[in-house]
């Protein structure tokens, strides 16, 4: 049990105000903090959390349809997206009244001090994988891309040689990058670029949906139901993992407060569940049943704008490597007992090495991803916020409050945990 002084530091969390006061400076002047009055404002932080989940989970989110029929991928996909937002929402909250700013200070003031490490070890594992799997699909976009823009060329066909070389030409330099604020000029044009690609698979299947079939393939697949749901469940979770970052974007929000914060979350978890739908049902409708996870992967080599395509993917994909390596290198640097930005660049380049031979020696990851999403992804994106919550409401209760006024959120959490 919590001693008296973790208990006050908890009763005092889940009061009306933050642990961190946010009043005037001490000269009396109306100037807000440094670190509130610069920061994102919420349409750079949209644009920043969409592109941290809008990018290669887009491609597998066809193939979910294929598991869960076209109704049931649509009722999966609403209760993916409202169990992920809630754990996105309860994330921010949890900083809103703690004035933590990452997930080690979470940890520390509801767990307790001397355990944090464990959150920094399932971080660092978690953003690495993402960055492996990042590496794996910019080689095969180089590749695929290469073959039919610059056929014969070495990049078409050492797929070594063009990782490495769009990793110091391209990833590197983002990878310097010390904020998530300093990415959203470069978030912005991946989903532009990504919105190219997303708009021709659109036009391909509804200008030759004669052709495809694409109306009686969605009449045969409307509803069925079946125990492959979960694959569909774990594939649109995956799709909305983005928290990870969600500390980070709150503290680098301009002005930041709860309301600003789940208004940044509202807008993006809305448009990216109307975007995976979407995409989902087009991609499905296009290919049926030959759907693949990678759903370029179904079109053909001769078709100049597929090659486009899989050459915009790539770049995209480069835009999102970024927002899952500065996690990884922050919580490394948590895991041996140092400050977020101690030897930058020799960091930044150890741990990139280490993704980039990971991304060339591994060409295959499809295991990795599914235990990676079974157990690091849930525990960042559910389990560890509800915990979280559920001690913190536990903390309230011990302070006289009625347990009905927690009950709701509690139940939530359990939802969460469960998920």
């Amino acid at each position: 049990r919590a001693g008296p002084a973790q208990r006050q530091l908890l009763r005092a969390a889940m009061s009306t105000q933050p642990l961190l006061s946010k009043g005037k400076p001490p000269n009396g002047s109306n100037d807000r903090p440094q670190d509130e009055a610069v920061g994102s404002s919420v349409g750079a932080t949209v644009v920043n959390l969409l592109k941290n989940m809008v990018g290669a989970g887009l491609l597998n989110v066809c193939i979910a349809f294929k598991y869960a029929s076209v109704v049931g991928g649509c009722i999966v996909m609403i209760y993916s997206a409202f169990v992920c937002t809630a754990g996105f929402l309860v994330l921010g909250y949890l900083c809103s009244k703690t004035g933590a700013k990452s997930f080690r200070e979470l940890w520390r003031v509801t767990m307790g001090a001397g355990s944090e490490r464990t959150v920094d070890v399932v971080l660092f594992f978690h953003t690495l994988f993402s960055c492996v799997g990042y590496i794996t699909l910019i080689g095969d976009f180089s590749v695929k891309s290469a073959s039919g823009l610059l056929p014969g060329s070495v990049l078409a066909k050492r797929r070594e040689l063009s990782i490495s070389l769009i990793t110091l030409v391209a990833i590197l330099p983002l990878c310097l990058r010390r904020n998530l604020d300093s990415l959203k000029h470069t978030s912005a044009a991946g989903l532009a670029i990504t919105a190219v690609s997303c708009c021709y698979i659109f036009y391909d299947v509804v200008a030759r949906h004669a052709e495809y079939e694409a109306v009686h393939t969605l009449t045969e697949h409307m509803w069925y139901a079946r125990l492959d749901m979960f694959k569909t469940l774990a594939l649109f979770n995956g799709s909305f993992s983005a928290h990870y970052n969600a500390p980070t974007y709150y503290a680098e929000l301009k002005d930041r407060s709860f309301a600003r914060y789940a208004r940044v979350s509202l807008y993006a978890f809305a448009i990216a569940t109307a975007l995976f739908t979407a995409f989902g049902i087009a991609g499905f409708a296009r290919f049926g049943v030959a759907v693949e996870g990678n759903v370029l992967r179904c079109y053909s080599a001769d078709d100049p704008m597929i090659q486009l395509s899989w050459f915009f993917m790539m770049a995209s994909t480069i835009c999102a490597f970024p927002h899952a390596f500065l996690r990884m290198r922050s919580s490394w640097n948590n895991m041996i007992g140092r400050s977020a930005h101690a030897n930058f660049v020799p960091t930044t380049l150890g741990l990139l090495l280490v993704s980039l031979y990971m991304g060339v020696a591994f060409q295959d990851i499809a295991v990795i991803k599914i235990v990676k999403g079974a157990t690091l992804g849930v525990s960042i994106m559910f389990i560890f916020p509800a915990m979280f919550m559920l001690k913190l409401t536990e903390g309230r209760r011990s302070g006289g409050s009625p347990p009905e006024q927690t009950a709701l959120v509690r139940i939530l959490c359990w939802v969460m945990m469960i998920t």
